[in-house]
């Protein structure tokens, strides 16, 4: 969403894998599907070292003399700042279906994700594909393998790693048959209308679906229609430049 105002807000995501999505981050996703659902006109700036936000994680944002990281602070300031309103017509009953969806989303969705992309080869081969690109030929192999061993030893502390593979598989799988259940009930998760929580179940889902991972959780979301259908009614609906 182009500002007009020279002055405005930046917001800092990783570029995109493919051209039917902005961004590769799945945080990144989720906060301009947000700013699209909130009107709040927004910069997007591609940045792929996460080491320079203020919490060395992507997305981040910069608004006049404040640089903010983390989705949810930010979107937080946004409201207190702007008085931008987000699911503030929601029912107590749907904020914490809502809620814990996202939960399942962000923490635990999130690391089968990221187990697939640079655990398993198929996904890092997609993602080391990335870092050539902007990384100067003679380092990347060096880049890629800190990169990769720095996941490799998050995943494992966070303890997604220390499954065998076929068993984070099956923990995807799961999570999937889950969400494309929900989705069986209505177009969107929570209500009748997009929420914070579609912004969310886009931001990982849509890479899984998109972004030409052939790993088996991302080649089981391919086959599932209630998700396939998601993102791309959600795509249509938060980034519609992008639909051809």
């Amino acid at each position: 969403m182009t500002r007009t105002d020279p002055a405005g807000l930046d917001v800092y995501t990783f570029s995109p894998l493919v051209p039917t999505l902005p961004s590769a981050g799945p945080f990144g996703l989720k906060l301009e599907a947000c700013l699209r659902l909130m009107d709040v006109p927004y910069e997007r700036v591609l940045e792929d070292d996460n080491r320079k936000g203020p919490k060395r994680k992507s997305p981040w944002i910069v608004d006049g003399d404040v640089k903010m990281g983390d989705t949810e602070l930010i979107l937080a300031y946004l409201r207190d700042k702007y008085g931008a309103t987000l699911d503030d017509e929601l029912s107590p009953l749907e904020r914490a279906r809502g809620l814990v969806i996202r939960r399942a989303f962000e923490e635990h969705f999130h690391q089968v994700a990221e187990y697939e992309l640079f655990v398993l080869d198929a996904g890092w081969e997609v993602i080391y594909a990335s870092v050539k690109k902007v990384v100067p030929g003679l380092i990347a192999p060096l880049v890629g393998r800190l990169i990769r061993g720095n996941f490799k030893k998050h995943l494992f502390e966070r303890g997604i790693a220390r499954h065998t593979a076929a068993e984070v598989e099956a923990m995807g799988k799961v999570d999937l048959d889950a969400f494309a259940a929900l989705l069986t009930e209505g177009e969107w998760l929570v209500s009748d209308h997009p929420t914070k929580t579609d912004a969310t179940a886009f931001g990982l889902l849509a890479p899984c679906v998109l972004g030409g991972f052939e790993t088996p959780v991302c080649q089981y979301a391919r086959t599932l229609a209630p998700i396939t259908a998601f993102v791309e009614r959600a795509r249509a609906r938060f980034f519609p430049e992008l639909v051809s």
